[in-house]
C-alpha cells in the first residue's frame, strides 16, 4: 500500500489536470497567482461595511419615538 506522502504529488497533478480541462470545457480563465495574492483572506469584510452594518443594528434597536412631539 502507498503511503499519503507518494500519492499526494499523483493526486494534485491529477487535480490541476482536472481543473484545467474544467476551465478549458466552460471557457473560463483561471485567476493568475498574483491575483490570488491580492484576494483578502476568507471571511475578511471592509471595515466601512462594519460601520454601516453596526450603525443600522443600533437604528433598529432604538428607533426614534413616534409623534413624541404631540404628547
Amino acid at each position: 500500500m502507498a503511503s499519503i506522502e507518494s500519492a499526494s504529488p499523483c493526486l494534485s497533478q491529477q487535480a490541476l489536470r482536472v481543473v484545467g480541462v474544467t476551465a478549458v470545457a466552460w471557457s473560463v480563465r483561471l485567476p493568475s497567482a498574483h491575483a490570488l495574492a491580492r484576494r483578502a483572506p476568507h471571511g475578511y469584510v471592509p471595515a466601512r461595511t462594519l460601520r454601516r452594518r453596526l450603525r443600522t443594528a443600533v437604528q433598529q434597536i432604538h428607533p426614534a419615538p413616534a409623534l413624541a412631539h404631540s404628547w
